[in-house]
Formats: structure tokens, sequence, C-alpha cells
């Protein structure tokens, strides 16, 4: 059993190994071609029009103003709604969004799985006696987060497969990567759903292996379901910076060093 932890251990390292390395080369990438692209989310009053500081009689001798609100509301807006899918793509949004917020919600119910288990190390709450408002909250919210974006990716995932697989407008712009990339997160989210269904009602299963792995306590866990689940998500982990859904980090300089950038 303690192959799964050291196999658990090895591909968080990786991942993140790998990420901070991708970030660091798109940081320190040389300057793109310019853009030139208005309107600029950060200018503070010409944005609606997409006007520019250039306008400004001798703008050299300013002090220049950023809306950096304006910019993180822009963000925002892209990430979390997808706005520029729905705007330009929208039979694509009515699968993508669903699919990207499930995701989210994943990775939130991942990040309460672990305030769970660090909650329970530290005896201010429990994992497995449910008592305190807290522990309620702390329950409720890994569970509707949990259920909800499975479901939300279950289908969005799904809906994109099929759209990918039988919309014609596709058929240049599909690889093979695309493809591989979302099989594989349908698997993911039916290997959780089967577990979940199987053996680990409301996470509890997964709410204890991060207590064993915070705590370095190698307990075996016998649920065949439980132990393939883990290990199809550590091959993700070691799968995911190795693909284009590093886009995830990659958008933050796509706008900031590339469609806003417009230092002089």
């Amino acid at each position: 059993m303690i192959i799964l932890y050291l196999l658990t251990y090895f591909s968080i390292l990786v991942f993140f190994l790998l990420v901070i390395s991708k970030i660091f080369k798109y940081a320190s990438a040389p300057v793109h071609v310019r853009w030139e692209l208005y309107p600029v989310a950060h200018e503070p009053k010409r944005s609606k029009y997409g006007g520019s500081y250039f306008e400004e009689p001798e703008w050299w001798k300013k002090k220049r103003e950023k809306n950096h609100l304006a910019e993180l509301w822009a963000m925002f807006e892209e990430i979390i709604f997808l706005k520029g899918v729905f705007l330009h793509n929208k039979k694509l949004w009515y699968f993508s969004f669903p699919f990207h917020l499930g995701l989210y919600l994943i990775t939130g119910t991942t990040a309460l799985i672990f305030l769970s288990a660090i909650l329970d190390i530290f005896s201010i709450t429990s994992l497995n006696v449910i008592q305190s408002g807290s522990e309620k909250l702390l329950f409720n919210l890994v569970n509707i987060t949990g259920y909800a974006g499975l479901a939300l990716t279950f289908v969005g995932c799904l809906g994109l497969i099929i759209q990918r697989t039988t919309d014609k407008k596709y058929k240049f712009y599909n690889t093979p990567m695309d493809f591989i990339n979302l099989f594989f997160i349908l698997i993911l989210v039916i290997s959780v759903f089967l577990t979940l269904t199987i053996s680990n009602p409301s996470f509890i299963m997964s709410k204890e292996f991060a207590r064993n792995l915070l705590t370095f306590n190698f307990i075996g866990n016998p649920d065949a379901m439980f132990i393939t689940h883990v290990i199809l998500i550590s091959l993700f982990l070691l799968y995911f910076p190795i693909t284009r859904m590093m886009h995830l980090f990659a958008k933050y300089f796509l706008y900031h060093s590339v469609k806003w950038e417009d230092e002089p």
C-alpha cells in the first residue's frame, strides 16, 4: 500500500515542478508580436470605446493611470464565465461552460477535502463525527461542490466529445490530443462517481486518505475502486502539465503580456 502513497507524492511533486517551470518559461519568453487590439481593460476612461492613452497630447509627459480592478473583472468574466466563447461561439459555450465550471468545483472540493483533513489533524473538527455547526458546514460544502462539480463536468465533457465528433465545423480543428484529454477526464469523473456510489459516500475515504498523506501515515485501503481512482488521479497529475490544458495558467500571460500590453 505504501506504493500508492509514494505514487501520489511523486505525481503531486512532478505536477508542481512542471507547472512552475512552464510558468517561468512563459514569463521569460521574448516579447510577443504587438497586437494593438483595443479596448484594453486597464484604460480607466477609454475602454468603452476602445481608446488609448496615446490619444493624449504629449502623453509621455503625463503619469499613466491603470484600472487594475477592470483588469481583474475582465479576467474573472473570461475565466469563470468564458465570456469570449459565449460571444463568439455560443454553440460551443453550452458545453464548454459547464465543463470548466465543473472542473473549478472539483478543484475547490479537493481543497476542502484537504482542509477537512488539516482541521482533523489539529482536532479542530472531526472527519467521522459530525456534531458542530462548522463540521456540518464543511461536510455539506464538500458534498455540494463535489457532486455538482462531477455532474457538470460529466455533462460538459460528454457534450464536447459528441459535438467534436458530429459537427463538421470542428473537423479541421480536432486533434487526437483533444479527444485523449476529454476521454481521460470523462473516465476520471466516472471512476469518482462509481467510487462514491459503491464505497466512498460523502468523500469519507478521500478525507482519510488526505489526512494520511499529510501525516505520512501509510495505512492500507482494501477498496479496489478507491485505489484505482487514486491511481487515475495520480496519472492525470503527471499528464496535465505536458498538454494544452496548461492554458489554465497561460491565459494570464495571454492577456497581460500580449492582448493588454501597451507599454511604449
